[in-house]
């Protein structure tokens, strides 16, 4: 079980609402920008959405639960990795590529 509260965890949880937020219901992206994003409390968050800070965890845990299913079956976010380690691996070897070689892969990524 990944840490929750880690920084990888907070930078992924914000990822995955960007990329998939639009697949969980709007309370429960609701939860997850006030608790993940904006750093309130279960309890503002519970009194904001009027349910309790048990129904604010709940709705978190179910929100990243359907989000990683989601990660796992599209991979939106591997692929996103893959291609800015693609960039990165470009840029770094320019000068060792034929130079229309380079234009044409960039020209292809960037579309």
């Amino acid at each position: 079980m990944q840490d929750t509260d880690s920084l990888g965890q907070r930078i992924r949880d914000g990822l995955l609402l960007d990329v998939y937020g639009n697949l969980i219901t709007e309370k429960q992206r609701l939860a997850c920008e006030m608790v993940l994003l904006q750093d309130l409390s279960l309890s503002e968050a519970a009194e904001s959405l009027k349910v309790s800070r048990q129904g604010v965890h709940d709705l978190i845990t179910r929100a990243r639960e359907h989000m990683e299913n989601a990660e796992k079956a599209l991979g939106f976010l591997e692929k996103g990795s893959k291609y800015e380690e693609i960039l990165r691996l470009l840029e770094e070897h320019k000068k060792q590529l034929p130079e229309d070689f380079y234009k044409n892969i960039k020209k292809l990524l960037e579309a």
